[in-house]
């Protein structure tokens, strides 16, 4: 189990700052967008008809780190009845 540590740590110092931030940043989204849910009682199932979109499509959105666009996010947020992202100026 150590090698495998060790391994993907090493890895993770080759990922370039970038990356590591759309990795940030999905998780968080993610962790919004399951947040909600639970808060309002609403199941992926509910969310995926109430914007017409497949199960596999919200499933893919809510797991692992999806490629959301800006369009999808708005999507999700309007479905969800709340901003997933707040930019500041």
């Amino acid at each position: 189990m150590k090698d495998k540590q060790k391994w993907f740590k090493e890895k993770l110092k080759k990922v370039s700052p970038e990356i590591k931030m759309e990795m940030q940043l999905s998780a968080e989204i993610i962790a919004k967008i399951d947040s909600i849910l639970k808060e309002k009682n609403i199941t992926q199932r509910e969310l995926a008809k109430k914007m017409g979109k497949s199960e596999a499509v919200v499933s893919r959105w809510t797991t692992g780190f999806p490629n959301l666009t800006l369009r999808s996010i708005a999507e999700l947020s309007v479905a969800l009845g709340e901003p997933l992202i707040c930019v500041n100026v």
